[in-house]
Order: C-alpha cells, then sequence, then structure tokens
C-alpha cells in the first residue's frame, strides 16, 4: 500500500515540473503588411492643446512669414506653414497625424531581435508583392522586437551596419546612405509570436525627415514663370541612421538639396516636389532662389527665408506669392488697395463705393451693414442699434463661409454676401493684413451709439498712401444659447469688429478686433459667438496657390 502510494507521489510530481516547464517552441508565421506612412503634426511633438481654440493658436503661432522686394515693381509674400491633417477629433481639435498611403513597389527592410537585443534575422520586401519574400517563422512563446526602415524608393536599400550579423545587435545596428534628398521612415514594435499561428505584424511607416514643398504663384503680375533654380541649406548627401530609435545624423559632405519645378514650368502656378531636409530638428535651414525668370525679368538671390526652425518628421507648404507692390486699383469695378499681396475692398459691405473711403473726418456714411456668421442676410443697417427680423437664433455650420481650408478658401457661394470675384476674408487674411500695415486711430474712440467719427486707420508698410479705414462699428451682441436672444448694439465708436470666414470645430469663430489698445485675430469670449452680428470688409477671391495635394 504505501509503495503505491510513494508511486503516485511521484508520478504527480514529474507531471508538475513538465507542466510548469513546458515552453511552445513550435514556428509561428509572421505576416507583414504595410498601408500607411504618417507625417507628425508640430503640436503632438509638444504639448497637446486642450481645446480647439488654443489648437488653432498653436497653429497660427508656427506660421512664419516675411515678405522681401522682387526688383522694382513686385513683392514676394512668403509664409511656411506646417501641414495639417483635416479630420477631426471628437474634442474639435484636429487629428494628431498627417496620413499618405505608401505606394506599390516601395522596398522596405524587417528586423527582427530577440529579447536581449541580439539581431536574429531580416527581410527586405516590397509594398504590394510581400508574398514573394521568403516566409518569415519564429519560434513560439518568445518575445521579438521589430524594427522597420524605408527611404521610399523602388530600388534596393542599403546594406545593414554592421555586416557581420553575428556581430550586430539592437544598440549598434545602422543604415548609412549616400542619397540623403531621399525620405527616411522607420517602425519598431514589440510582440510574442504564438507558435503554430499566423501573427499579424501591421506596420505604420513614420517619416523622420522634415519635408517641403514650394509653392510660387505669380498670378497677379500676368507674367508666367519660366524658368526657377532653388536650394535649401545647409544639407548633406548622405545619411547615417541608428535602427535602435530612428534617429539620424547628417553624414557625406555638405551639398544643398534642390527643389524641383521641372513638371509645372512654365506657368503662373508652380510647385516643386517634396524636398526632404537632411537635418534633424533645426532653426537654421535657408531657402534661396539663385534665379527666377518671371516674364521679361530675371532675378537672382532672393532668400524669403533664412533661419527657418524645422521639426523632423513634419511637412511644410512653403507658399510664396509674387504681387505688385502696394498700391490702389479697382477689381470687377470696385476700387480696392493692394496691401501684402491681397486686395480689400476700400469700404465695408453695404456702402456706397463711389465716396471717398479716407475723408478727414468719418460718418455714418461709410458705416456698413450687419451679418451674423456664415449668413449673407443683412440683420441691422448701418446706423441701427438692434438686429432686424432676419436675425436667426439656429447657428451656421463652422464652413458656412469658407467651403475650403484656411490655406484654400473657397466662397460659399450660397451664404457668402460679399460680391461676385469677392469673399468674406479667413483669419490668416486678416492677419496678413495686420503685419502690412500700421495701425493708427482716428477720431475719439468712445462708446456711443451715436458716434460715427471713430476708425481704425491701416497705413501700408511700404506705401504710405495706400490706406484702409475700418469704421468703429462695435458688433451686436447675444445672450443665452437655447436659443441664443439678440442684444442691443455694442462698442459702436470704440471699436472696429469685423467677421472672418474661419471658426474652430467648436463654433468659435475669429474676427478682427481693433480697439484703443488691442489690434488682434482671435476668436470672442462665449458659446454663441455665431448669433452675433458685424460688419464685413470683403477681399478679392483670387485664385489659389495651393492645387490639391496626392
Amino acid at each position: 500500500m504505501k509503495s503505491i502510494l510513494y508511486l503516485s507521489l511521484a508520478l504527480t510530481f514529474i507531471l508538475s515540473c513538465k507542466s510548469e516547464n513546458t515552453v511552445d517552441h513550435s514556428l509561428g508565421l509572421i505576416q507583414v503588411s504595410v498601408s500607411d506612412a504618417l507625417y507628425e503634426s508640430e503640436e503632438t511633438l509638444g504639448n497637446r492643446a486642450a481645446t480647439a481654440q488654443q489648437h488653432e493658436a498653436f497653429l497660427e503661432s508656427n506660421i512664419r512669414r516675411n515678405t522681401i522686394e522682387v526688383g522694382n515693381d513686385f513683392l514676394m509674400v512668403a509664409e511656411l506653414r506646417p501641414e495639417e491633417p483635416l479630420s477631426g477629433l471628437k474634442d474639435g481639435a484636429k487629428a494628431a497625424l498627417d496620413t499618405t498611403a505608401l505606394s506599390n513597389n516601395i522596398r522596405y527592410r524587417l528586423l527582427v531581435y530577440n529579447q536581449a537585443g541580439a539581431f536574429v534575422t531580416e527581410r527586405d520586401y516590397i509594398r504590394g508583392q510581400e508574398a514573394s519574400t521568403e516566409a518569415l517563422q519564429l519560434d513560439g512563446g518568445i518575445t521579438y522586437t521589430f524594427v522597420v526602415f524605408s527611404m521610399n524608393l523602388t530600388s534596393n536599400l542599403p546594406a545593414t551596419l554592421p555586416t557581420n550579423a553575428s556581430t550586430r545587435t539592437l544598440a549598434n545596428t545602422q543604415i548609412t546612405t549616400s542619397t540623403g534628398a531621399n525620405a527616411v521612415m522607420y517602425y519598431k514594435t514589440t510582440m510574442t509570436v504564438s507558435g503554430n499561428a499566423i501573427n499579424r505584424l501591421d506596420i505604420v511607416l513614420r517619416h523622420r525627415k522634415p519635408q517641403i514643398t514650394v509653392r510660387i504663384n505669380s498670378i497677379q503680375t500676368g507674367y508666367n514663370i519660366s524658368a526657377i533654380t532653388a536650394v535649401f541649406t545647409p544639407h548633406n548627401n548622405g545619411t547615417l541612421i541608428n535602427l535602435s530609435d530612428g534617429s539620424y545624423i547628417q553624414n557625406g559632405t555638405s551639398q544643398p538639396v534642390t527643389a524641383n519645378f521641372n513638371s509645372s514650368i512654365p506657368s503662373q502656378n508652380v510647385v516643386s516636389s517634396g524636398s526632404y531636409i537632411n537635418s534633424p530638428n533645426n532653426d537654421i535651414t535657408t531657402f534661396n532662389i539663385t534665379s527666377i525668370t518671371i516674364g521679361p525679368l530675371t532675378l537672382s538671390n532672393l532668400v524669403p527665408f533664412n533661419n527657418l526652425n524645422l521639426t523632423a518628421g513634419v511637412r511644410y507648404n512653403l507658399i510664396l506669392n509674387i504681387v505688385p507692390r502696394d498700391e490702389y486699383t479697382t477689381h470687377n469695378n470696385v476700387p480696392v488697395a493692394r496691401i501684402n499681396g491681397r486686395l480689400w475692398a476700400l469700404h465695408n459691405l453695404g456702402v456706397n463705393t463711389t465716396l471717398n473711403h479716407n475723408p478727414t473726418t468719418i460718418t455714418s456714411a461709410l458705416h456698413g451693414n450687419y451679418y451674423q456668421f456664415g449668413r449673407n442676410a443683412i440683420t441691422a443697417a448701418p446706423t441701427a442699434t438692434t438686429t432686424n427680423s432676419n436675425f436667426n437664433n439656429i447657428l451656421a455650420a463652422s464652413n458656412a463661409w469658407n467651403g475650403g481650408t484656411e490655406t484654400i478658401a473657397i466662397k460659399n457661394t450660397a451664404n457668402d454676401p460679399c460680391p461676385e470675384h469677392f469673399r468674406v476674408p479667413t483669419r490668416t487674411d486678416m492677419q496678413q493684413l495686420l503685419d502690412g500695415v500700421v495701425v493708427t486711430r482716428r477720431g475719439s474712440f468712445t462708446t456711443s451709439n451715436t458716434n460715427f467719427g471713430s476708425a481704425a486707420i491701416l497705413t501700408s508698410k511700404r506705401n504710405s498712401n495706400v490706406v484702409l479705414v475700418l469704421p468703429t462699428q462695435g458688433f451686436i451682441n447675444v445672450n443665452g444659447a437655447n436659443p441664443p436672444v439678440s442684444l442691443p448694439l455694442e462698442d459702436r465708436g470704440n471699436t472696429s469688429n469685423y467677421w472672418t470666414s474661419s471658426a474652430t470645430a467648436e463654433k468659435n469663430p475669429y474676427r478682427l478686433l481693433i480697439s484703443n489698445t488691442t489690434e488682434v485675430v482671435g476668436i470672442p469670449t462665449g458659446t454663441t459667438n455665431f448669433a452675433q452680428s458685424r460688419p464685413i470688409r470683403c477681399t478679392v477671391q483670387m485664385q489659389t496657390t495651393l492645387p490639391p495635394q496626392s
């Protein structure tokens, strides 16, 4: 009886030990797929804004603007703008990442490391032809680190270093290239492989280099751009990439990278292919137009920007508008002023355009109608103090006036009250106007429903004879939200308070505000601002510099 008991205990102990030490070393198949490549958003690389208003303020703070002279007759108005994704999040802020599809036939390399960081194996794949690569099978029950690298090319990838695979580790693996003008895309993850099963590795590559697309518009000159050469510096012809984290340093020798415009010349709207800047985060990038021919004029060594601040992995639009100098002119028989590259109506919407727009004494004749955001109905006459029956307590959509974006404004003709060939300006338009003028005040700037004699005077920085006059019409406020109720007029005689077509996804509209102490394009406080009524100063609807991106 005792022997049977001892035998039973021994068998139980052996089976228990065997169960505790069983490890699944059967092979698991790694099935690889890659579809997208992501550019970073500058905001996600810093602190993410808590609200849509803070998000928009962050974007505006990262836009660089400059204006330089081009010969004796023209100006080049320049803007560097980070590319921002268009899709929204639940909180109204924009999506964190700028996504593009990875093209077929692009080559990428997968490297595998064990938990100790030792190199296991690698495979080279071709996007859309992954099945043609030797199957990758790894031991089940083991956690591996997977690293993926690509240069966004259809040609063979450079060799992995060290070339001796037995000495290769995650910490010392590198790629060196002699083509610094190409992309660097990277992905890294860990996964525990399941034996006797298909293990999917869904790869999303992230760009590591900043990329700039240059867009030059000469439409206002009336001439084609027939030739251009331009470069970015500093830049090296080689790159050394650390595959442990995707970081890289410049390698090789110093060599500018050329912006290639060949496919779009001659034209009044030329666009370069995207240039990858072979430099990590930096604030020293310079763009130099070494030569450009616009109609009969050939110019050299134009530098719209130097010391540009670029963030690794972010793509940018460098927008250059070549325009005549600031002046008075007409557009579609409407008197306008060209300031900082944009044409502005000389009068508020609803004013007789034959009147002198800049008299010594401002009168009610220069005051325009009032409108609610996103609507074309007049809600108050120029001298009124309350709204009329056109007041609408249903808030308009955020894109009711602008069916495009800040960069590519598209007039919504069903709602925009501006005349043909004109539109309500975006906040970017208004900011560019402020950047190009000196603001002074005329009149008392005191609040009174009968004070029609005050105005903000916007004088061109480049031609002091060119002036816009913005009467201090104030605005008509609202109260409540369910529904909002119109209140009497506020701040006549004290604030120039003008609509833009821009608004956040939270339905916070932007307006230009000029008071005794303030000159700002911003969002007023409150939750029903769309229902407020303000005057409008129209701008000319010029052809865009930005064709849709591929």
